[in-house]
């Protein structure tokens, strides 16, 4: 299916299969960039640029930092980026990209932490299980070496407004992966900083893998690789990040919304779709007055039904006559088998009984109408040890007739 693999692409199997499909198998490109997506890569742009002056043992000042994100900005900002938020604009966004740059600098300065190795660095690399090598391809923000420590940090910008908990970190495997692939190529990385800078929060979070975890990791990611070959349904899946997919325009969930979104109201009422869901809405709205007549005629029906049995009882009668119809009353003992809820013990008893005189199976489970049409042939003193356990109760019925 696949001639590489990514942490993105198996995070998008996971979010979306039907994206996944459109992404990685159909190869449908899109031309959508969300104004998140646009500012975090100005502010990688100029992380990038920064670090390999640094790599040559040139400190940028702050001000050329912001200098150069201006340039980027201006440089590559277009109308068409996509502001899913409309409560913020275009220039709310530089901003929180400056802030992020400005406070990072301020946090870091003078940069002499350690040793940059690689920027902005495209890895390849292979997991391999049972004989089979599974390429991957990733981007390593930077790779720095830690002279103090003797050990790698692997370095991971994010532009989000989410802050991953400690708990995230130990448990994701973006970073694990490039750890894996650094160390294809230096193995002492085996131990090795996994680092990411939440810049929006001026806060890095740290992890690290053991040997073992990176092991178990591998066979963790196989077995996602081997679900994702396998699959060949792959249904769309609605959640919040759906306002930030590039296939809306697409998708059987979203294709019909969007398209109304461009039409004028005439257009939009006289849609063959909206004419459908406006009627069934209607029809639906109709039904719901339905049932609540329903229920207030029942209502009145219950009270009438005690007064006909109250009725009944006075006059010593059984039938009530009326104009075409009559009612006919039914007041008769019958005994009843508690519920467990009522009463537990007496239910476990009764159960116990009737599974010891093999005449469990005969009612399949105890409810009322299986055990009172048994106990009609069932021995008399079998009934007599049962019938302590069960709930005399008086049954009230009143039935509609026509008159014959």
């Amino acid at each position: 299916m696949a001639n590489y693999y990514s942490f993105s692409k198996i995070e998008s199997f996971n979010q979306c299969r039907l994206q996944f499909k459109y992404r990685y198998i159909d190869r449908i490109t899109s031309e959508i960039e969300t104004i998140e997506a646009f500012m975090g890569s100005q502010v990688h742009e100029v992380l990038k640029e920064f670090y390999d002056f640094v790599k040559n043992v040139v400190i940028k000042p702050k001000e050329w930092i912001i200098s150069r994100y201006d340039d980027l900005w201006n440089k590559n900002y277009h109308d068409s980026i996509k502001i899913v938020k409309k409560e913020f604009s275009a220039e709310d966004y530089y901003r929180k990209g400056k802030t992020c740059l400005m406070d990072y600098y301020d946090e870091y300065e003078p940069f002499e932490q350690t040793k940059i190795v690689k920027t902005e660095e495209p890895i390849r690399f292979s997991i391999k299980q049972d004989g089979i090598e599974f390429p991957f391809y990733g981007i390593l923000d930077r790779l720095d070496w830690n002279d103090e420590e003797k050990i790698f940090e692997i370095h991971d910008y994010k532009t989000s407004a989410t802050l991953m908990t400690q708990e995230n970190a130990d448990s994701d495997y973006q970073l694990p992966l490039y750890q894996l692939a650094v160390m294809s190529k230096w193995p002492q990385a085996e131990k090795a900083k996994l680092i990411w800078h939440f810049l929006l929060f001026n806060k890095q979070i740290q992890s690290s893998r053991t040997t073992q975890q990176l092991g178990e990791l591998q066979k963790i990611v196989v077995s996602k690789i081997e679900e994702i070959e396998a699959c060949d349904e792959f249904p769309p899946c609605k959640s919040a990040l759906c306002d930030w997919c590039d296939f809306q325009e697409i998708c059987p969930l979203w294709k019909h919304p969007k398209k109304m979104e461009q039409l004028d109201f005439n257009e939009y009422k006289n849609d063959p779709g909206v004419k459908l869901v406006s009627k069934y809405a209607e029809l639906e709205e109709q039904k719901s007055d339905f049932k609540k007549r329903i229920f207030d005629i029942e209502e009145e029906q219950a009270k009438i039904e005690e007064a006909a049995i109250d009725l009944a009882k006075r006059e010593n009668i059984q039938v009530i006559d009326g104009p075409d119809k009559q009612l006919v009353v039914t007041i008769k003992k019958e005994l009843r088998v508690p519920t467990r809820k009522e009463n537990p013990e007496n239910w476990e008893t009764l159960r116990s009984i009737l599974v010891k005189e093999n005449k469990y199976v005969e009612v399949s489970t105890v409810n009322n109408n299986m055990l009172n049409a048994k106990m009609r042939n069932w021995p008399k003193d079998f009934i007599a040890k049962i019938k302590k356990l069960l709930i005399d109760k008086e049954i009230k019925r009143v039935d509609l007739k026509s008159k014959n």
